[in-house]
């Protein structure tokens, strides 16, 4: 804080400096220039020779960083495949307590995630056949699977039925819990 507070009064006292000479006529107010290239050219020594060839060429090209030697394919391996570089085993895989297939921690199996996603793609299909002109009901909808009841509070909502049993994984518990939040 307190350099910011040093710039900006090093920057007022150089702008009241700078006004102050050119109250007086001392400094020349600021004016666009024009700079022409090749108007002004350095008086040439009459004992020296015009240079000729690859050295005339590079004189007017700076040098840019480059590096001195390549790399052995030797060393390129090493680097690349250093061990701290290795893909590192995974430790945090489990069986999935449903179907018995390895998964992440914190993640659904893919196989519980294919049938979760089929059954999806159903109920998604089933409510655009409810559809009416291609746009979606403004009420909650509501899945009534084969074996289920409607309660009085579902019956103001749209209801979806289904003509198969739910699966043993769509508990009433997680049902319960969607209506919560």
């Amino acid at each position: 804080m307190a350099t910011s507070l040093l710039r900006i009064f090093h920057a007022a006292f150089q702008n009241v400096e700078f006004r102050l000479l050119q109250a007086f006529g001392l400094h020349p107010p600021p004016a666009p220039a024009l700079a022409i290239p090749g108007c002004h050219q350095p008086a040439q020594d009459s004992g020296r020779t015009e240079p000729s060839g690859l050295s005339s060429l590079l004189d007017g090209v700076f040098l840019m960083a480059a590096p001195k030697s390549r790399r052995s394919l030797e060393r390129r391996h090493k680097r690349q495949r250093h061990p701290d570089k290795l893909i590192k085993p995974k430790e945090n895989l489990f069986p999935c307590p449903e179907c018995g297939s390895m998964m992440q921690e914190g993640f659904l199996c893919m196989n519980c995630y294919q049938r979760i996603k089929y059954e999806t793609d159903i109920i998604r299909l089933k409510m655009k056949e409810t559809e009416v002109d291609g746009l979606a009901s403004i009420k909650e909808t509501v899945v009534r699977y084969a074996g289920e009841t409607i309660t009085e509070s579902d019956k103001t909502k749209r209801v979806i039925e289904m003509s198969r049993k739910k699966p043993h994984w769509f508990t009433k518990d997680m049902y319960e819990h969607w209506k919560t939040s």
